[in-house]
C-alpha cells in the first residue's frame, strides 16, 4: 500500500499504541493503513497480536469489508498468531447482519481449522443467528446437533428452539416426529419434565405417534426427576401401543426403580427383556447388583451373576 510510509512511528511500536491508533481513526480504510504500516520494514520487527488483529478484523466487518477481514485471519493463521473465537464470531455475526447465512455457517466450520476450539459461546451465537434470520428448519437442525453435542442446556437455547417449534406452521413448515421428538429430549435433558410431558401429549393429539426413541426419553426424564411410577405407566402404555423397549428403555427404569429400592421390579424386568430376547448390558447387571447388595439380598446378587455368566457361555457357544 503506497501510503503506508505516510505514517511515522516511534522507535518502539506496542500493540497498546497500534490498538489506539486503529480506535481513534473513524475512516477503516486509513485504519487499515496504519495496521500495515506497523509491520512496514522500517518500523522496527513489530508483529502484530491477537488484540490488534481482532480489532482490525472487528473495524473491517462493521464496514462489511468481509474479504479483508477474512485475509486477516489467514494472515494470523500463517503467523501463528492465537485467534481466539471472538475474533470469529465477530465475523459470524457480519454475516448474519447482512444475511449471509451460508457464510455464516462456512466461518463457523473453519474455526477448528484455525485451532480454534468451538465452545458453548460459539454454538449459541450461530444459533441465534439462524433463529434472528428465520431460518427454522436449518435452525431447527443446528439444535439437535447442539443437543448431540450436549450444548442443548442453555435455559435461552431451549426457549429459542420452542420458539421455533411455535413458528414453523406460520412458515408452511408442519413439525414432524422428529421436531417432537428432539423437543421432548431436549426438555427431559434441561430438567424441564412438565414441560416434556405437555410436548409429548400435543404430540400424541396431533397423531404424530411417539417412537421408542421419544418414549425412551420421557421415561428417563421421569426416573430422573424421582418420578418411576409415572416412568412405569410410560412404559406399559408404550408396550400396549406394541412399541417394544430396547436395551436403553430397560437400563433408565431399572436404574430408577433401583434408586427408589424397588429392586425386585428391577428383577422383573431383567425377566420380561431376557425373555423378549433383548439381552441386558453389563450396565444393567451392575446396577442390579449393586442395588441387591445394598438391600442385603445376597442370594439374589448371586442369581444375577450366575444369569449372567449363564448368558456369555451361551453367547461362546
Amino acid at each position: 500500500m503506497g501510503s503506508k510510509s505516510m505514517f511515522k512511528w516511534s522507535k518502539q511500536i506496542t500493540p497498546e499504541q497500534v490498538v489506539k491508533l486503529i480506535r481513534a481513526e473513524k475512516d477503516v480504510h486509513k485504519a487499515l493503513v496504519i495496521f500495515d504500516s506497523a509491520t512496514a520494514q522500517y518500523a522496527n520487527g513489530f508483529k502484530h497480536d491477537e488484540s490488534t488483529f481482532g480489532l482490525m478484523i472487528s473495524r473491517l466487518v462493521s464496514a462489511n469489508q468481509f474479504r479483508s477481514a477474512e485475509d486477516l485471519l489467514e494472515r494470523m493463521k500463517q503467523e501463528k498468531c492465537s485467534i481466539k473465537e471472538d475474533i470469529f464470531l465477530s465475523v459470524c455475526r457480519g454475516f448474519g447482519r447482512v444475511h449471509k447465512l451460508l457464510d455464516v455457517m462456512r466461518v463457523f466450520d473453519r474455526m477448528k481449522e484455525f485451532g480454534c476450539e468451538c465452545t458453548e459461546k460459539s454454538h449459541i451465537t450461530v444459533f441465534a443467528i439462524l433463529v434472528e434470520e428465520n431460518q427454522l428448519k436449518v435452525a431447527f437442525r443446528f439444535y439437535k446437533y447442539m443437543r448431540e453435542m450436549a450444548l442443548w442446556k442453555n435455559s435461552g437455547t431451549i426457549a429459542a428452539a420452542l420458539k421455533i417449534f411455535r413458528e414453523m406452521p406460520k412458515s408452511g413448515c408442519t413439525p414432524d416426529l422428529y421436531t417432537y421428538g428432539t423437543l421432548v429430549n431436549g426438555m427431559c435433558k434441561s430438567g424441564k419434565i412438565d414441560e416434556a410431558k405437555e410436548m409429548f401429549k400435543e404430540m400424541e393429539e396431533k397423531d404424530c405417534s411417539p417412537t421408542v426413541v421419544t418414549y425412551t426419553s420421557l421415561i428417563q426424564g421421569l426416573c430422573q426427576s424421582k418420578k418411576v411410577d409415572e416412568a412405569m405407566g410410560l412404559f406399559g402404555d408404550m408396550r400396549s401401543k406394541g412399541i417394544e423397549p430396547n436395551v436403553f428403555t430397560y437400563s433408565f427404569l431399572m436404574n430408577g426403580l433401583c434408586k427408589d429400592g424397588h429392586s425386585s421390579q428391577a428383577m422383573e424386568l431383567l425377566e420380561m427383556m431376557i425373555s423378549k430376547r433383548c439381552m441386558p448390558n453389563v450396565i444393567i447387571y451392575r446396577t442390579l447388583t449393586n442395588s441387591v447388595c445394598k438391600e442385603g439380598k445376597l442370594q439374589e446378587a448371586v442369581e444375577i451373576l450366575d444369569r449372567r455368566c449363564r448368558i456369555v457361555r451361551k453367547d461362546h457357544n
